[in-house]
């Protein structure tokens, strides 16, 4: 047996263990994500919801004094996770960890001011100030922990291509966090103690993985950081800090201009479409690095047709997803909300449309993002992240005064809908050089079958009473295989090509998949 064939498939054996393990924890995240928000609206209600809900985001906006710092972490330990040399690694990991610990000090600092002035900026609450201040003392001990344990030591797993390991951790955290949740939920502790537990078992998990690498791998302590390491940030730290702005536009705007009881709306409708966006992930992770070997390898016209599949798969996935969403996410948030939670008016038709049309499109920009990353041309893109931002901003400013949670909606609606259209346009232009506005051409399609999913099955299902969450489940299933049907006998049309080779891919897996058991 060569050492090549072997490495080879070490390589393949740890990259179905990640896929897997990334794909189990996104599924425990959404079930996380569906259950506790609910059990929070029934014995809180939708004030401590969306107190939680936009303290949360606002403490994940610290993450801009990490840009490009992982990026640059994971590039030197490549090369000297190859040549076996742990005093390298070692002193890698020791410049990183140095790093985050003056980001969670930083990070300390915020949670502090935050926990000071957010009581005072939050409108239409009559909870006490110390309570506010207190819950979000409380949820920020769980992100001090991440900055100052475990982000270094994921950091170093994913270069060695062993994130299995992070991912494990974390999956059992997201479990224990249900269990743990709700036990004291329904025992009738109140939020601060909720948190406190939900905190104390995130931060058990980057302590936990930080014992692990250290003992498995051997990592030299004490020894002298190599800081040249951090120094590759360059112009991924633009596309990073304008994406942090604009995913955050929305719960900005809202807390500054609007109450926490429409926060909460908005964070119900954010978990459900966040769910769909991450079932997207589980099979586009890894796509960046494989655009970025066929890249360094020369292989031009093989980068073409991987993309034009992805982009078939991209468009025809989130058409399925957000168009059956579309069609069921008001029928869903009227068994999910809870009868006595009457506080705020959570079935908001026009929102609905309008925030799915947003997560739709931004995840039609997928294959392009995972393109420009993987080629590393982030200089020549860097223009269109922060005209992204300022677009999201500006409309979404503008509009929250006008028509309120739909106006954010809209904002980030036309930032996605232009950041896609730029970063398409770029690749045809610049790197696989198509003609005739292929991009164009799918996103239509996309919306069009959207609107041929929605509106036939929108008018259907109103006139279903739906009673319980059986019959919820069997409407969805019939609108998604409608939904299929939709997309993929117009791409039989349209699409004839990359249909075949996306139909030829997916037999190939099931065959594989037959052949080992």
């Amino acid at each position: 047996m060569s050492t090549s064939s072997a490495g080879g498939r070490s390589r393949a054996k740890k990259a179905t263990l990640n896929i897997s393990t990334f794909a189990i924890y996104e599924i425990a995240t959404m079930i996380s994500g569906l259950i506790l928000p609910r059990f929070i609206l029934k014995y809180f209600g939708s004030t401590y919801n969306g107190i939680t809900s936009s303290a949360a985001q606002f403490l994940s906006m610290i993450s801009v004094l990490t840009l490009g710092v992982t990026a640059s972490t994971r590039v030197a330990l490549y090369r000297s996770l190859a040549d076996h040399d742990i005093k390298k690694t070692s002193s890698i990991i020791a410049a990183t960890e140095l790093y985050m610990r003056k980001v969670a000090r930083i990070l300390g600092i915020y949670i502090v001011v935050l926990a000071a002035v957010y009581p005072l900026i939050i409108k239409k609450t009559t909870v006490p100030y110390w309570e506010v201040a207190a819950l979000i003392l409380i949820v920020g001990m769980s992100s001090f922990a991440e900055y100052f344990f475990g982000i270094t030591y994921r950091t170093f797993l994913l270069a060695d291509q062993s994130v299995y390991i992070s991912n494990i951790f974390s999956c059992i955290a997201v479990i224990l966090n249900i269990v743990v949740s709700i036990i004291l939920i329904v025992s009738g502790f109140s939020i601060q103690v909720v948190k406190l537990g939900s905190a104390t078992v995130f931060v058990l998990r980057p302590l936990l993985q930080n014992l692990y690498v250290r003992k498995k791998y051997k990592l030299i302590r004490n020894c002298e950081p190599d800081m040249s390491a951090l120094n590759r940030r360059g112009d991924a730290m633009m596309h990073a800090l304008a994406n942090i702005v604009h995913d955050n536009t929305d719960i900005i705007v809202l807390t500054l201009f609007t109450d926490v009881l429409t926060i909460s709306v908005y964070s119900v409708y954010n978990m459900i479409m966040m769910s769909l966006k991450k079932i997207q992930s589980v099979f586009t992770t890894g796509t960046e690095p494989i655009f970025g070997s066929m890249w360094a390898n020369g292989e031009k016209e093989k980068i073409g047709r991987n993309l034009s599949v992805f982009e078939f798969f991209a468009n025809s996935f989130n058409a399925v997803a957000f168009g059956t969403a579309m069609v069921m996410v008001l029928s869903f948030l009227k068994l999910y909300i809870p009868s006595n939670v009457k506080d705020v008016n959570y079935i908001r038709p026009a929102y609905a449309v309008v925030i799915s049309l947003a997560f739709a499109t931004q995840g039609m920009r997928v294959p392009y993002l995972a393109l420009v990353q993987g080629i590393g041309h982030y200089k020549q893109t860097k223009h269109a992240a922060i005209a992204e931002a300022v677009i999201n901003i500006t409309v979404s400013v503008v509009l929250v005064n006008i028509i309120g949670l739909v106006g954010v909606a809209v904002g980030t609606l036309v930032a996605n809908v232009y950041r896609t259209f730029q970063y398409a346009y770029y690749i045809d232009k610049n790197v696989v050089h198509r003609k005739g506005l292929v991009y164009l051409r799918k996103f239509v399609w996309a919306l069009l079958c959207i609107a041929a999913i929605v509106i036939p099955g929108g008018y259907v299902v109103q006139k279903i009473a739906i009673s319980g969450w059986l019959m919820w489940i069997a409407v969805a299933v019939a609108v998604g295989v409608y939904s299929v049907i939709v997309v993929s006998a117009t791409a039989a049309l349209l699409w004839r090509a990359d249909f075949k080779y996306a139909f030829k891919v997916a037999k190939a897996m099931l065959n594989r998949r037959r052949k080992k058991s």
